[in-house]
């Protein structure tokens, strides 16, 4: 207990100058209307339309319609969008005749999965990205009012199913493309590769990477996706990624984004995870594949956002309440 005060103090301090946005968020997909996210929180499409292979189908030929159609929608909802890169493309790995990876999410995305054959192939699909999304007047989408700023490269490289290759492709892939965004648009935010969990192949993985790559992400980045028995945990794995990061003297805010509760109730593991450190948590949606949330659970949920988002601060005040500070500087007293 002393452990879990002690955390939500640190989390106090941390926040409670800040000018807080809104905390939560919806993984998205447009095709399907149950999941287009809520308007004025964060959306991570996902996969999302920002796949190599999806723009740039051909070599030099880029189609931006899809993804024109998503930054469209978030900017006409004020959502902010969590953009991830994947960097495949099926031509590019066919012209040094890479292996077929076996992706999760069928035709809709790359059917190779290795680290590109050219990077300077990859850093023009990477900069023409950028270049369209950034809102620096130049080359931008037609009536972008709205620029993407916050960008995820890749997502659980840990796992082959994302990620054909070894940690030292996948880190000169991140450095690389954090470097060259860092480049092209001075504001932009850069999300580390979301962490599969910690499961113990995921908490070896990175507690080697992470050290290789520290100084290119702004945002360490964390999931909690349950297994088909539903066993969950309390806060997300916050705290134990949290106790990982800072073993590797690395300091990053923390963000959850994929949140499946599974078995655990909802308002519980959403506060002790906000407690133990995140910042924002994002949830997988309503339509996710895995276990879903019962509709009592969602509606618990929806109402909590209502009551506490763009809070400033929180802090245990017992074992099963919890004191938010809000943005207008009230005090909201949740017990769960």
């Amino acid at each position: 207990m002393k452990k879990i005060f002690y955390t939500s103090l640190i989390f106090f301090f941390l926040f409670s100058n800040v000018n807080a946005g809104s905390r939560f968020g919806d993984l998205t997909e447009l095709r399907d209307d149950r999941m287009r996210g809520k308007d004025n929180q964060w959306v991570r499409p996902h996969p999302g339309p920002f796949v190599w292979n999806n723009i740039e189908k051909e070599k030099g030929v880029f189609s931006w319609d899809k993804a024109d159609q998503y930054v469209t929608y978030a900017q006409n909802h004020n959502q902010n969008t969590i953009a991830t890169i994947w960097p495949y493309s099926n031509w590019e790995q066919k012209s040094c005749k890479r292996k077929k990876g076996r992706s999760p999410f069928g035709k809709h995305f790359a059917k190779y999965l290795s680290k590109p054959c050219s990077m300077e192939n990859y850093k023009l699909f990477l900069s023409a990205l950028v270049d369209r999304y950034d809102g620096d007047g130049s080359n931008d989408m037609p009536g972008l009012t709205k620029p993407i700023i916050y960008w995820e490269i890749m997502n659980e490289p840990e796992f082959k199913m994302f990620f054909k290759g070894t940690e030292d492709d996948f880190v000169e892939i991140f450095n690389f493309s954090s470097e060259l965004i860092k480049l092209k648009q001075k504001d932009a935010v850069i999300i580390m590769a979301g962490a599969a969990g910690m499961f113990p192949e995921s908490k070896k993985f990175w507690k080697s990477a992470l050290p290789k790559i520290k100084d290119n992400f702004d945002i360490a980045n964390m999931h909690h996706i349950t297994p088909p028995d539903g066993k969950c945990d309390k806060d997300f794995w916050v705290g134990e990624f949290s106790e990982l990061l800072q073993s590797l003297n690395i300091n990053k805010p923390i963000w959850v984004t994929e949140a499946m509760t599974g078995k655990c109730k909802v308002i519980p593991s959403y506060i002790n995870a906000f407690v133990s450190g995140a910042e924002v948590i994002i949830d997988v949606g309503v339509n996710a594949p895995g276990m879903k949330m019962s509709k009592s659970s969602r509606k618990k949920l929806n109402n909590f956002i209502q009551e506490v988002d763009r809070f400033k601060s929180v802090k245990l005040i017992s074992k099963k309440k919890a004191e938010f500070i809000l943005k207008d500087g009230s005090t909201k007293i949740i017990d769960f």
